[in-house]
């Protein structure tokens, strides 16, 4: 037939062979050397999928993805042979990039790398035609791994604001009076802050993800199938919006108790059936239109007239493999039996008066030193008694060693996520004992109509930045280079008066800035 798969017919060779590319024992053994490698990743991937409701959709990904390859097994058995060394190539480079994802602490490097390993495997070893037929659930495991915070947060933000857009729009339609302030509803009874929980990114992600795999089982044409991955985006998008509109309506008509706990969460889960039920119309829409013709059948080739790789340039591509991940292995675990930890004195001593301001220590509660993970942290909050103005309040965070998950969290990222948007950004000049200046983030956030003023840095081995790719730059580096991966957030901020202006509050702030940035190095190594 003219769909079959064409192979050359060559002697069958009676050694058990894994995917037909070498030996079982080969493909067995990189296969433990793979997840021994991975082990780490994978495990705190298992992890976020089950804490964090953004991605508990990832769980069922590679899921899905076994079912596509035990379904098409019998013409995955008779794909073409065709080893190919440019397989290493992608192998290196899967190795490359876990590598900056360890030194950099960076989790969703690490996370794709192994994709990148999974392809060059595949390659090396059975070579393009059977990567090509496997593309699909390769390509689909991308949705297993969480998004990275400092993307999520530019996606999420948008969200929140069309959000509160659609419903501010639409609310008025149900007799509704309506104030909207950046992502703030304010109603006559309450104000609604549309936070990043409310964003719908957990909806459109879990959305995405069910009409890809829907798409899949359901239709056979690729266009509908891209159609209806597009089409879930704004599918997911508007119904958020709507549960917005759904959640004013019950404060003004009903109980504004009633907007939270169980029966905002059941509002969610409604919005979400109707999502799938507007995707399943979607596609009858098409079906109905653009009639779908005969399924296509493809002959299969049989399985003894594979070809097979010789067994000594098999090996060749296994021993290569095998040295490859041993020494990325090594280097990875080295790193932390070989790291540098100078000596320092610890935060908790770090002075709680500077001039006349006076500090109080502030607890951090459990669950935000889950998130910012395995370090050492002081929280105060100084007030100056002598003054009738706003307190300030100071975090200071370091982490004597930096690993995937266990980093510096920028705090442009926790305060969007706490619902405090920044209206006005800028980055400022601070001065060094030295007399010498460095750079600092400075931020105006706004969150039910309060102001305040945030400066934060990071700070590392004599060297202050306020960019995070600049600071992870400096880690990577610094790690080879040093050995050292230890480093510090400085973050201050106070309340603002109502129409004061930055420069007023910023003066404020620095007024115990400067007096505290001198001790700094005693608490953070240089």
């Amino acid at each position: 037939m003219a769909d079959s798969v064409q192979v050359a017919p060559l002697a069958v060779n009676k050694e058990r062979r894994f995917f037909s590319g070498l030996p079982v024992w080969q493909g067995v053994a990189l296969l433990l050397l793979l997840a021994f490698l991975y082990a780490d990743v994978l495990s705190r991937l298992f992890t976020q999928w089950t804490s964090d409701k953004n991605f508990q959709h990832g769980i069922f990904v590679p899921a899905f993805a076994l079912f596509v390859l035990w379904r098409n097994r019998e013409k995955l058995r008779n794909v073409k042979l065709a080893p190919s060394w440019t397989g290493l190539a992608l192998i290196v480079g899967g190795l490359a990039t876990m590598v900056l994802g360890e030194f950099g602490a960076e989790l969703f490097l690490s996370r794709v790398s192994l994709l990148f390993m999974l392809a060059g495997l595949i390659v090396l070893f059975h070579g393009w035609p059977l990567f090509r037929a496997v593309f699909f659930p390769w390509a689909f495991l991308l949705l297993m791994i969480p998004i990275p915070t400092i993307v999520l947060q530019k996606i999420t933000f948008p969200l929140q604001i069309l959000a509160s857009k659609v419903a501010s729009t639409a609310l008025p339609l149900f007799g509704v009076l309506v104030h909207r302030e950046g992502n703030v509803i304010e109603l006559a009874t309450m104000k609604l802050d549309v936070v990043q929980a409310c964003s719908g990114i957990r909806s459109l992600l879990s959305m995405l993800t069910l009409s890809i795999i829907y798409g899949y089982l359901m239709e056979d044409r690729q266009w509908v199938r891209v159609v209806l991955a597009i089409a879930s985006v704004p599918i997911a998008v508007f119904a958020n919006s709507f549960r917005i509109v759904g959640t004013g309506l019950i404060v003004q008509y009903w109980d504004p108790d009633k907007a939270q706990g169980f029966l905002h969460a059941f509002e969610g889960w409604l919005i979400f059936v109707a999502s799938l039920i507007m995707l399943f119309a979607l596609h009858s829409l098409i079906m109905r239109i653009w009639k779908p013709g005969q399924r296509a059948t493809h002959a299969v080739a049989p399985v003894s007239n594979l070809p097979v790789t010789p067994a000594k340039s098999a090996f060749g591509r296994f021993v290569a493999v095998v040295l490859l991940m041993a020494g990325t292995t090594f280097l990875t675990h080295s790193r932390s039996s070989n790291e540098i930890f100078p000596s320092r004195e610890p935060l908790a001593s770090f002075p709680n008066q500077f001039g006349p301001w006076m500090g109080q220590d502030l607890t951090i509660d459990q669950q935000t030193l889950d998130v910012l993970g395995a370090g050492e942290f002081i929280h105060r909050e100084f007030e100056n008694p002598s003054q009738p103005q706003p307190w300030i309040d100071l975090l200071i965070a370091y982490f004597p060693s930096q690993k995937a998950g266990d980093t510096l969290h920028s705090p442009n990222h926790c305060l969007q996520g706490s619902g405090w948007i920044p209206i006005q950004r800028a980055v400022i000049q601070l001065s060094r004992p030295d007399g010498k200046t460095f750079p600092a983030n400075r931020f105006v956030t706004s969150k039910a109509g309060e102001r305040q003023l945030v400066i934060y840095w990071f700070q590392a081995h004599d060297r202050e930045v306020a960019n995070e790719y600049v600071s992870k730059y400096y880690l990577i580096k610094d790690s080879i280079q040093m050995r050292r991966s230890d480093g510090a957030l400085v973050r201050l901020y106070t309340p603002m008066f109502e129409k004061e202006s930055p420069d007023a509050a910023q003066a404020r702030l620095l007024s115990l800035g400067n007096e505290m940035i001198p001790q700094l190095n005693r608490y953070i190594p240089r």
